[in-house]
């Protein structure tokens, strides 16, 4: 079909579909521009927003991958060797064009719409909301089904098989970027996770101060099972690991509030890679579990 704005579409699914050819940052990128469902007056619109606005779009582009990248350095640190151009102390702005491609112009039924780009460090790839005043850094999949919510307790949370919003935490002496996120359930977030979310903003810190007490409790029950697939450094050994050094071991992802009330900080650790270890908090203790023990 022709398209008034967007020109010769072809169905494919349930979306049209066509190839282009874009200039960004002075090189040609060929690209798909994807439309989902039937094509409307506010999709249209959206077309004319991005032509009209594009150049400003690559500038807050560059900014908000920029900052984005600074944010989760250490993770992608572990996923893929990093020239040395691109180290976090080294690297520019302006830099950041050359860790992305672009690869689909989106445009959903409900007007969000922007760039997903394949990367090096994420086989999902990136994407860039561009329909609110600031751009966003997404997930493919958020960008896809785009929506948010400004909830009470909460605040402004974002789908993504589940309700998430990412936050800057102070953990342990290390300024992490974390998820909070809810599970999905077909009700959105319920007046059971905003009353769980209450009593994990009143005991926090109570939490923070049991989980090295717990953790090193755990590490140390499980110390013989760990060291026969962990090859253990010296300062975490038996012998050596102490409370306070432990934490150097853990790296904070997702706090997590479950549908029954069970709340829970879900973590990374170099001797469970696959599984991942969970705190889950209560009034009264911190349990040490797998994640696969409550997900």
């Amino acid at each position: 079909m022709k398209d008034i704005i967007f020109g010769e579409m072809k169905k494919e699914g349930l979306s049209y579909k066509k190839k282009e050819t874009f200039e960004i940052y002075e090189f040609d990128f060929d690209v798909e521009v994807e439309v989902e469902s039937e094509i409307s007056d506010i999709q249209r619109n959206a077309y004319e927003k991005y032509k009209e606005n594009h150049l400003s779009y690559e500038t807050e582009i560059l900014q908000s991958i920029y900052d984005y990248y600074i944010d989760i350095y250490d993770d992608i640190e572990k996923t893929m060797p990093i020239p040395k151009e691109y180290h976090k102390n080294n690297v520019k702005k302006d830099d950041m064009c050359d860790l992305f491609d672009f690869s689909v112009l989106y445009f959903g039924k409900n007007g969000n719409f922007g760039w997903i780009c394949t990367c090096g460090w994420d086989d999902d790839g990136i994407a860039f909301l561009l329909s609110e005043e600031k751009v966003r850094v997404l997930s493919p999949n958020q960008l896809r089904d785009y929506r948010k919510l400004d909830d009470p307790v909460f605040g402004e949370m974002i789908y993504d098989a589940g309700w998430e919003k990412r936050e800057k935490m102070l953990l342990y002496g290390k300024e992490r970027l974390i998820s909070i996120a809810t599970c999905d359930y077909e009700d959105g977030i319920t007046d059971v996770h905003r009353a769980s979310y209450k009593k994990y903003q009143e005991n926090e810190s109570r939490y923070f101060e049991e989980i090295p007490r717990a953790l090193l409790e755990y590490y140390l029950s499980m110390y013989d099972e760990i060291k026969e697939y962990w090859r253990v450094p010296r300062p975490y050994t038996k012998k050596n690991v102490t409370k306070e050094n432990i934490m150097d071991l853990i790296d904070f992802k997702t706090l997590y509030f479950m549908y029954d009330g069970m709340f829970a900080w879900l973590c990374e650790c170099p001797w469970e890679e696959e599984c991942g270890l969970a705190f889950v908090l209560s009034e009264d203790k911190v349990k040490v579990v797998l994640q696969t023990d409550i997900l």
